[in-house]
């Protein structure tokens, strides 16, 4: 059998903590299967090489062009038209990587697997939503079988009108050996002091720095916190290049208007021993984000034994058991959620107890030997499936699609 992987990025670090390891894995587990493996993608720095292989995976890179990644090259279009593989597994949504190979393997009768990484809006957007009602819709029924992360984007996707048999819930896999040996509490805290982190209790946040992540609600719950623990501290821990550079200034504004402004750390561009020192050495996790395809913070933090205050809003309840291994609740009712915080923060035994249960689920739930069965299982069932035309549904959608098409943007 051969797998063949559409990613837009496969670095060379894909294996290291904290990176795409969810790219990486089904390879890779491929390979351990006796399966070749190859992984389709593009070059986004200079530094990339055009092939490697890595770990027994052989990697193709296209240049990405001016476009960074868009799939529109010769070279992307031509691996897509001559591959061999048993099996084509394609990552991403909107951007025409995904679509584009779904509709060349439908013209050469090859079984696909597509896995959009679809994030639902609890807001409108509507050139998004008319891409979603007609040309998502369409690539997803014309998918084998279509990959999501949790049961409510399974769901969401049945209310756009993919069909209920082709879609299949397979979450992300938890790390544990990240975890395995992480400094003691002692050392993570002297790490975090050394970085100009102090704080006692110290709430983590770990994510992008956008509005939609919600982290102003809990820069919002902080005066609350403060009055209570005087020493607490709130640290974002964010990545290099943001891609709303002004909400971090928007943050710490607030933050003064608050006059918790000394209660607020942000930090970009850090290396993953410090990460993992922040895990080690926080008292509990917020995530305030109300828009995501899964949350990969909120397994790390269980894999960490770190319990978690989320928002109740996507598929962030799959993944956080609310009052077993967290609290999930409505991060804009600020006052109820800055109490689920002050709960955890004043109670050291709950917070062992869910410590203990996220661990487990971690190494359960989530662990990879359980979701990788489940994985090859559907590699397994839709290599051998027979090519079977578009059915009466997605004609309907291929009529909609084109009836639509002059008002569909370009990438959503």
């Amino acid at each position: 059998m051969k797998l063949l992987q559409v990613v837009w990025n496969f670095p060379a670090t894909v294996m290291h903590p904290f990176e795409m390891y969810y790219f990486y894995w089904p390879v890779r587990e491929a390979v351990l299967r006796g399966w070749d493996a190859e992984v389709l993608t593009f070059q986004v720095n200079e530094q990339q090489p055009a092939e490697e292989i890595i770990d027994g995976i052989y990697v193709r890179r296209c240049p990405a062009g001016r476009r960074k990644g868009r799939p529109f090259s010769r070279a992307f279009i031509q691996a897509l038209l001559t591959t061999d593989a048993d099996v084509i597994h394609c990552h991403g949504y909107g951007e025409g990587r995904s679509e584009l190979a779904i509709l060349l393997a439908r013209m050469r009768g090859l079984p696909l697997i597509f896995s959009p990484h679809f994030h639902v809006y609890p807001y409108r957007r509507p050139l998004r939503d008319l891409y979603d009602k007609y040309p998502g819709r369409l690539f997803f029924n014309l998918s084998q079988r279509v990959i999501v992360f949790t049961e409510y984007t399974r769901q969401q996707l049945c209310a756009l009108g993919v069909a209920e048999q082709r879609l299949r819930v397979v979450p992300h896999v938890s790390r544990p050996e990240i975890f395995a040996d992480a400094p003691s509490r002692q050392e993570a805290e002297h790490i975090l002091r050394a970085a100009g982190i102090s704080g006692d209790p110290l709430i983590l946040g770990v994510g992008q720095l956008i509005e939609r992540k919600g982290w102003d609600y809990t820069v919002r719950c902080l005066p609350a916190i403060v009055k209570h623990f005087p020493e607490a501290s709130l640290l974002i821990v964010g990545p290099s290049q943001p891609a709303e550079p002004a909400f971090r200034q928007d943050l710490l504004r607030l933050a003064d208007e608050l006059g918790v402004s000394k209660h607020l750390k942000i930090l970009q561009d850090n290396s993953p021993e410090f990460i993992r020192a922040a895990y080690q050495g926080a008292t509990l996790l917020t995530h305030p984000s109300f828009v995501e395809s899964f949350g990969m913070v909120l397994l790390e933090a269980l894999t960490a034994g770190l319990p978690v205050v989320a928002h109740n809003g996507s598929g962030i309840p799959c993944i956080i058991d609310d009052g077993i291994t967290g609290y999930v609740l409505d991060v804009h009712n600020v006052p109820e959620y800055a109490q689920a915080l002050l709960k955890l923060l004043s109670d050291p035994g709950l917070r062992q107890r869910m410590s203990t249960a996220g661990q487990r689920q971690a190494q359960t739930r989530f662990g990879q030997a359980e979701i990788a069965q489940r994985l090859f299982d559907i590699y397994e069932e839709v290599a051998h499936l027979p090519y079977s035309p578009p059915d009466r549904t997605e004609r309907q959608d291929v009529r909609d699609s084109r009836q639509d098409a002059s008002s569909v943007p370009d990438s959503v």
